[in-house]
């Protein structure tokens, strides 16, 4: 039965951790310390008895340490534990409490009964091998006397140095060349030298193993522009050209001492002579030497991991740096077009306007006739945006039907909103004839309209061109969102001549936005479809109000039904420079992303739905009221340099 010291200022969690080693009752005793004056007193009472200390690393009087590292605690196995601990205090446990674990809280209750069990079975070793040899120093006895070694299960025994912690290990072998030498030290192993004495130069012959007793030794290298260095520097306990002694190579460092320094140089005829005549030192040096190694290696490791992760996180950075000069080059290039085209729209724009009052007033002064009011009428009606969902035009037509036999006539009369008005006939014409040329004054106002809003369009794209730049700020109104959808439509109207055009609007409510904005979002996405459907297919625009919302929005579904876009690509395609146009077709890559930016910027959601071979469907929803538009144009205003999207 051994016994376990715990030391803690919390009582509950000694009470848990009493409760944790219940399973571990039939072999461990608990006796347990509220702080390190008791824990003392109960170490020096029951000295020959207490086997581990499990103790709390942040005591009422301090740290653990000043407990451990006291000498009637020195055969006992030591555990430490604490929530977190910095690499200072881990340090000073190791180097002098001479702590065996840390367990890092909160625990699980197997981790700590496993933890115990090994220290357990690492104190009756430590203990069996106590009681032969009276400590661990004097095992080093043995070494140069092989015939009073000790008993071969423990002499074979060579995972048992594992047990030891790597300052133990190089104590152990270094006292024991120490005692080896202590009578005969003809070859002068033992050496002393000052700051600044090279022990191994890089790229020469190292015919020499160097234990570093006390002091400090650096180790340099040269890198490929021929300068050198500082690679690490070894401690006490560590060896120095082990690698080029074993394998007979060059060195691979320079070695040189930073301060006075007692070592223990080996040739390799000593070192035979050693080994030989002290078999008991074999496996010892060679776990020792295996460390080093082992150190070495993952020091090595860690090291190009570090590097790795550097040059992954610089070429991030290259990137957004070359990504930035990009944006910067682009909003040059924006302030100049806009620039360039403003005069010639505003010029558009005004000759446009004039035409409209011509044709007007040429028109009233021509004739007062029923047919010439009519025919202003209709040109007045061209000229105004009115639109028609797809299912109206296709119902009134079929009610117009009934009464005008002709289907394209009664679909020309509903379009003009002459549907279930009487129509004059003039100069002796036919209904047709009439309706016809009726059609041409409706085919003026409306290539007017078309021209005006094109060059509103093109001015708003120029005014939005300067905002992206970061040389104007863009207003935001309320507005209907279908008056966007429609201007847009008319912009791509020779395009989609090929295309069945459904809209299913609904009654919507106005929006507070940027409105320019959104129709560059219309602009962006429908030209992809066109794209992506080569010039003829279906396209369908859906408007949803969502009134019952925790706050009210509307919706706007653009679909096509073209190929579609495979699901691994649908994560991408908002991103910068990404682009799925076909070869052939120019693209930046740019257009979903400002879109995507924009509508975050309306504190909207922009969600994009594919099956291939089927539809790709666009699902934008946007806030009716919108409270941080005016804010965020007034921080605008305030920051020209920035853009916003």
């Amino acid at each position: 039965m051994l016994t376990m010291l715990c030391v803690d200022s919390n009582q509950q969690r000694l009470a848990q951790i009493k409760q944790d080693l219940l399973p571990l009752s039939a072999r461990l005793t608990l006796i347990e310390a509220a702080n390190i004056h008791q824990a003392e007193r109960l170490i020096i009472q029951n000295r020959q008895k207490i086997a581990l200390i499990l103790c709390a690393l942040k005591l009422e009087e301090g740290s653990a340490v000043i407990l451990c590292r006291q000498s009637h605690c020195s055969l006992m196995r030591k555990i430490i534990y604490a929530a977190d601990a910095s690499v200072t205090e881990l340090s000073d446990c190791i180097n002098q409490g001479r702590i065996d674990q840390f367990l890092q809280l909160p625990y699980q209750a197997k981790e700590l009964t496993h933890i115990i069990q090994r220290e357990m079975s690492a104190y009756k070793i430590n203990n069996q091998h106590e009681q032969k040899q009276s400590s661990i120093v004097d095992k080093t006895r043995l070494l140069h006397k092989p015939e009073q070694s000790a008993p071969s299960n423990f002499q074979d025994r060579f995972l048992d140095y594992s047990l030891y912690s790597d300052s133990e290990l190089s104590n152990l072998v270094i006292k024991s060349l120490h005692k080896i030498l202590e009578k005969n030290d003809e070859h002068k192993v033992r050496r002393s030298y000052s700051a600044n004495h090279i022990l191994t130069r890089e790229g020469e012959k190292n015919r020499f193993l160097w234990f570093i007793t006390k002091g400090e030794v650096l180790l340099k290298k040269r890198n490929a522009q021929g300068e050198t260095q500082d690679i690490t520097i070894m401690q006490e306990g560590t060896m120095v050209g082990g690698m080029s002694f074993l394998t007979e190579e060059c060195a691979f460092s320079t070695g040189i001492t930073l301060t006075d320094t007692e070592v223990l140089k080996v040739d390799n005829a000593i070192f035979s002579q050693i080994m030989q005549s002290n078999s008991a030192l074999l496996a010892p040096f060679t776990n020792l030497l295996l460390r080093n190694f082992n150190r070495r290696l993952q020091h090595s490791i860690s090291t190009e991991l570090a590097l790795q992760e550097t040059l992954h996180s610089l070429d991030i950075a290259y990137n957004q740096l070359i990504e930035s000069e990009k944006m910067v080059v682009l909003g040059q290039l924006v302030a100049g077009v806009a620039h360039e085209l403003n005069n010639p729209v505003a010029a558009i724009l005004r000759g446009s306007d004039t035409l409209t009052t011509l044709i007007s007033t040429l028109l009233s002064s021509n004739s007062e006739s029923d047919f010439s009011l009519l025919a202003q009428k209709t040109l007045q009606a061209g000229l105004t945006v009115t639109p028609l969902s797809t299912s109206e035009i296709r119902k009134r037509t079929k009610v117009l039907q009934g009464t005008i036999k002709d289907k394209q006539l009664a679909k020309k009369m509903v379009n003009m909103n002459l549907d279930g008005k009487t129509i004059p006939v003039d100069n002796y014409l036919s209904l047709k004839e009439t309706v016809d040329l009726l059609d041409k004054f409706h085919q003026a106002g409306t290539i007017l309209r078309n021209s005006n809003a094109c060059a509103v369009r093109i001015a708003g794209l120029v005014k939005s061109l300067k905002h992206y730049a970061g040389q104007d700020s863009e207003q935001s109104s309320t507005v209907n969102i279908h008056d966007g959808l429609e201007e847009t439509l008319i912009i791509f109207e020779n395009k989609l001549k090929h295309y069945q055009v459904i809209k299913e609007y609904q009654q919507l409510p106005d929006v507070e936005c940027h409105p320019i904005a959104l129709e560059q979002v219309w602009t962006n996405i429908i030209s992809n479809a066109i794209d992506a459907t080569e010039g003829k297919g279906t396209l369908k625009i859906s408007t949803l109000y969502q009134p019952y919302d925790e706050a009210p929005s509307v919706q706007v579904i653009i679909e096509d039904n073209g190929p579609g876009i495979p699901e691994h690509i649908l994560t991408k395609i908002f991103e910068l420079n990404y682009t799925t146009k076909r070869e052939g077709n120019f693209g930046l890559g740019i257009g979903l992303t400002i879109s995507s930016q924009i509508i975050k910027r309306h504190h909207g959601t922009i969600e994009i739905e594919s099956q291939p071979d089927q539809f790709t469907r666009f699902i934008i929803t946007l806030p009716i009221f919108n409270p941080h538009i005016e804010s965020e144009r007034t921080s605008v205003i305030a920051h020209k340099d920035s853009p916003t999207w």
